[in-house]
């Protein structure tokens, strides 16, 4: 059933999942090698493949992993799921609860005998986005988020591992209405899917059995491996980035105009051209330092929860934002050839548009994040670099909207409303920009590289710094010039040490490249003497 258009993605993802050579321990701990799994090139070829293996290792894997304990037939489970024998989901949002996931409406009522009968009590509660329509003959399980009713008690949110298909049919009860193609970007079989009247055993259940009702706080933790992919999938960022920049400087390199004199110039010597190749080199390397400290801080499980989230929002933000700037200064240098998805730029783009919503959509990340630390419900770690100027960018954001937020009564005031919350991502980006910053000093990052990342972020929000004196434009011209001929020499040797060369397939990062492609091309000839006018 509508198998075949998706069936090689499946494959690919299945690939990146037994090469990747992750064992159930490294997913749970989330261990080093797990985090660099997410930075493999490999994972830009295919977003869907990435999406499959995401929700697969990830979502699932790394939920029901701490089950297997009370739940020993999950054992099995998870083999299977390791190994790709089986295609696992995660049903969480419903077509009228995304955001606000916690009203979810989809109810597991719990029957005399123990065991449960799933619904969906009507259009609006069904879940919306997990791929469940049957796929190269392999059955699919779910972790379905459901409400238990118990006596007629809403007893809260609970987790449930149901079948969905046996890889030809669904499940009795079961229905999977395809979606459309987002267009684009590699095509993954989102669905539709709700459930009626469909039995499950006592075992199905993986929460604890009890009648307390579920806080919000208890959602939370349910959906913790969510939090664990609002850093991961932002991690493909750094790929994306690198391969943009050495795809577009490559094609620089290769492409050439005619001068006055008569001879052939390269564009890469002119300076339209350079920035932003230069800047998305200078952003992957940065972001880079980035990541292994945002890694290593939210493996720490002795940190408060929120403090681990929050760095993961803060990389997120950051790291998205300038992968999905980058990509369209990037094609836009390649005039008509970055049009093409097949010169990858603009399909990482797309790619990196879906990241942005998926695992915590960033302007939600962002509010919630800002809310609290304006609130000064807690605080995140601060900087070693006092007299950085993103440091006084983060601090005076920080502190102008701390005051505001007392002058307007706490952040359920009308004030707070219109005022601050339109600024959280302004002030999330802040921090996370210190953050890289500061990390790409402590992991050696060439200081060319980090210059032109700090001047990249004043400019962007060169209304603070020249309204707090720091700047002048006049000055920004000049340190445009400064750090991109500080760069110059280099930049070279910097994009070659990506290493990313082995990843790349867009025809116009080479001249073997593009004649194969060229030559791959359909083609006509003809004998016509004469055209039709």
């Amino acid at each position: 059933m509508h198998s075949q258009p998706y069936s090689l993605s499946y494959n690919r993802a299945e690939q990146i999942a037994l090469s990747s050579g992750l064992s159930l321990e490294d997913i749970q701990l989330q261990t080093a090698k797990f985090w660099k799994t997410w930075t493999n090139p490999a994972l830009c070829h295919d977003g869907a493949a990435t999406t499959l293996f995401s929700i697969q290792y990830n979502l699932v894997i790394g939920t029901l992993v701490s089950f297997v304990s009370r739940q020993p037939y999950l054992k099995a489970v998870l083999d299977d799921l390791l190994q790709f024998k089986i295609i696992g989901q995660f049903c969480l949002t419903e077509i009228g609860h995304g955001l606000d996931a916690f009203h979810l409406e989809t109810e597991a009522t719990l029957n005399i005998d123990g065991t449960f009968t799933l619904n969906t009590p009507h259009a609006n509660a069904s879940k919306f986005m997990p791929p469940t329509a049957p796929v190269l003959g392999k059955p699919c399980v779910s972790i379905v988020f459901a409400r238990l009713v118990a006596q007629g008690k809403d007893q809260g949110i609970k987790m449930f591992l149901v079948p969905i298909n046996d890889g030809y049919t669904m499940a009795k009860g079961v229905t999977c209405r395809l979606l459309p193609p987002r267009g684009a970007t590699s095509p993954v079989n989102h669905s539709i899917t709700s459930f009626h009247e469909v039995d499950l055993p006592q075992h199905a259940l993986l929460n604890d059995f009890d009648f307390l009702e579920s806080t919000h706080l208890d959602f939370l933790l349910s959906i913790w491996r969510v939090a664990v992919g609002t850093l991961s999938l932002a991690l493909i960022s750094i790929p994306a980035l690198k391969m943009g920049s050495y795809i577009c400087y490559s094609y620089s390199c290769r492409r050439t105009v005619q001068s006055h004199s008569g001879s052939s110039i390269p564009i890469i010597s002119f300076p339209t051209q350079q920035l932003p190749i230069y800047a998305a080199a200078a952003q992957a390397y940065v972001l880079e330092a980035f990541s292994e400290y945002a890694t290593n801080t939210f493996s720490d499980e002795d940190l408060d929860f929120r403090v681990r989230h929050g760095i993961a929002t803060c990389f997120k933000t950051v790291a998205v934002h300038a992968c999905l700037q980058a990509q369209l200064s990037l094609s836009e240098r390649c005039g008509a050839q970055g049009l093409f998805n097949y010169n990858q730029m603009t399909l990482f783009h797309s790619e990196m548009q879906g990241i942005s919503i998926a695992e915590g959509d960033i302007l939600v990340l962002c509010i919630r994040l800002a809310s609290e630390l304006v609130s000064n419900r807690y605080s995140l770690p601060s900087t070693s670099n006092q007299n950085s100027l993103l440091f006084m960018y983060e601090h005076g954001l920080l502190s102008e909207h701390q005051t505001l937020c007392m002058k307007a009564g706490g952040h359920r005031s009308p004030t707070f409303s219109r005022i601050i919350l339109p600024q959280s991502r302004t002030i999330v980006s802040a921090i996370g920009y210190r953050m890289a910053y500061d990390a790409a000093l402590g992991a050696g990052v060439p200081k060319e590289l980090v210059d032109l990342f700090e001047y990249l972020v004043i400019k962007e929000n060169s209304g603070w710094f020249i309204e707090n004196g720091f700047v002048t434009r006049a000055a920004l011209v000049d340190m445009e010039e400064a750090r991109i001929m500080a760069a110059q020499p280099n930049i070279g040797g910097w994009i070659d040490a990506m290493n990313v060369s082995d990843f790349v397939s867009a025809p116009i990062a080479s001249d073997k490249k593009w004649v194969d492609f060229v030559a791959g091309l359909k083609c006509w000839t003809g004998s016509a003497m004469k055209a039709h006018l």
